[in-house]
């Protein structure tokens, strides 16, 4: 994909049904609508994608009032755990039957530290993944 520009559209009640199409086939789990509505009042932090992560994660370091982001897991997703550990997250916490419809039940939680000790620069991670 060199050369290629990638831009992160807004998500807009126009495209909000798009979102929950992507996430109906993507993921093993059902939102409900207060989620999408959510999705819609959060504006910047609703971005798609590896970009995603990387344009929270600049918005909270650039805000500098978040300490924690934290995120689950389904612990039987190796790949998505793998990716978050790329993006400096660790799993400190494991909750039972966290899912209602799927197998296993169980959720990683994972945590990234955004407090940096003074004299140290923040790692938020640049990648094209």
């Amino acid at each position: 994909m060199k050369g290629s520009r990638i831009e992160l559209g807004d998500v807009t009640p126009h495209n909000i049904k798009q979102l929950k199409r992507l996430n109906q086939v993507i993921f093993p789990v059902s939102y409900n609508d207060k989620f999408y509505k959510d999705v819609l009042e959060v504006g910047e932090l609703a971005k798609l994608g590896t970009k995603m992560l990387n344009h929270v994660l600049n918005i909270c370091e650039k805000d500098g009032t978040f300490d924690n982001i934290y995120l689950h897991v389904q612990i039987s997703n190796e790949s998505a755990i793998d990716f978050y550990r790329k993006f400096g997250f660790e799993i400190i916490e494991t909750k039972k039957n966290y899912y209602k419809r799927i197998e296993p039940a169980d959720a990683h939680v994972l945590q990234k530290n955004l407090k940096v000790p003074s004299g140290q620069n923040a790692d938020v991670q640049k990648t094209d993944n």
